[in-house]
């Protein structure tokens, strides 16, 4: 029987390593161009999603720097195209709106639960995101889990603050030119009694990027707190709505009792007539999240 042969090609891994130290030992040197293309290289050959593709440029931004800053710029951009949440270049950035496309929320809420092969497995999720939309929860965990729930009640999001550095802390889109723009400072004092006026500039600093951005569209402005007096010195440039503590745990409640409604039934055998009357028992339809009443409730100005 023939020997065999051991094989002598280094791993992926190993070859993205050499790669990157490679690149790093041109840098030192001064070889900045050749440290780029080595940067190149290793894209070319092993790179295969956007969000690695975007580390990778933003690699390219930062060994550039010191021979050219317009480059650096320019390698940057590119960067932050292929991930938002990558740092902020500084000229040239391109905000993307959410998709202009029709929504079909009932198929994105279809597609979510299928996206899971059993109700337990979707529970344990859903139960995962709904444990971080609590007061006193980090602000990163606390918007991504915001994020994440616009996706489970089938609407499409974005994190603007998060991946362009400006704007809002979260945007759903929840209708053809209808949105929901909410600053969320679940993680302030709960014992505290108003809302100051650093928190309503930030909340009037959103509301003026949405414009700029979105246009002249329907929004509902919602600042997620404790509270909803307004300190004398602070006050509201657009019409805005406060989500206290009782008003987020009914949400999160009507998301969990429409969801505990598929327990026990075939998930591929859902009509989209059976999820539309069950997003209006529980008042989770986009005029519900819309209202003025249901979910949040008007400030109170002193």
């Amino acid at each position: 029987m023939d020997e065999i042969q051991p094989d002598n090609k280094p791993s992926k891994m190993l070859e993205i390593l050499e790669l990157e130290k490679l690149a790093e030992e041109k840098y030192s040197r001064g070889d900045f161009q050749g440290a780029v293309q080595t940067i190149q290289k290793l894209i070319d050959n092993h790179v295969t999603t956007d969000e690695e593709r975007g580390w990778y440029l933003q690699e390219m931004a930062r060994l550039i720097y010191p021979s050219s800053k317009i480059a650096s710029n320019k390698f940057q951009v590119s960067a932050h195209r292929k991930n938002t949440f990558l740092l902020k270049p500084k000229e040239g950035m391109e905000v993307q709106k959410i998709s202009a496309i029709s929504l079909k929320r009932i198929e994105n809420i279809s597609q979510w639960i299928h996206s899971f092969d059993n109700f337990d497995e979707l529970y344990l999720e859903l139960d995962d995101i709904l444990s971080k939309l609590k007061f006193g929860v980090s602000a990163d965990r606390f918007e991504q889990a915001f994020d994440e729930l616009a996706k489970v009640l089938g609407f499409p999001s974005q994190r603007p603050d998060k991946e362009w550095k400006e704007g809002p802390d979260n945007i759903w889109k929840t209708g053809d030119n209808k949105y929901l723009l909410v600053e969320c400072k679940n993680n302030v004092d709960v014992t505290r009694n108003e809302i100051n006026k650093d928190e309503t500039g930030q909340m009037n600093n959103a509301c003026a990027w949405f414009e700029k951005v979105y246009g002249d569209v329907l929004v509902k402005n919602i600042i997620i707190i404790s509270t909803k007096n307004v300190s004398k010195a602070a006050g509201f440039n657009k019409s805005v709505q406060v989500m206290r503590e009782n008003k987020l745990r009914l949400l999160t409640d009507n998301v969990r009792k429409f969801y505990l409604e598929f327990k026990g039934l075939d998930l591929d055998d859902l009509s989209e007539k059976r999820i539309q009357e069950l997003l209006v028992r529980f008042k989770l339809t986009s005029d519900d999240l819309m209202s003025d009443d249901v979910y949040s409730e008007e400030p109170r100005l002193h």
